[in-house]
């Protein structure tokens, strides 16, 4: 019948999505804010990537993408 696909979180691993594999074909592209560490999940061919969003309100400045992103300005 239905081939079910579990999305998780590409932060803290929660489940995000379990739908079968047609619906979630049809939604990649969107952005998905995960409700366990409020990151947002750019969703890319059944499986859940960074979001290049940079308007993420839960991006805090000590957070290691913020670290990561302000050393390679002094290099």
């Amino acid at each position: 019948m239905y081939s079910f696909t579990t999305l998780f979180c590409y932060n803290c691993k929660s489940a995000l999505l379990n739908l079968p594999e047609t619906e979630v074909l049809k939604l990649d592209g969107l952005n998905f804010v995960c409700e366990c560490c409020g990151h947002q999940n750019l969703l890319r061919k059944n499986q859940f990537l960074k979001s290049v969003n940079t308007d993420d309100p839960y991006t805090n400045t000590q957070s290691i993408d913020s670290i990561v992103a302000n050393r390679s300005l002094y290099y």
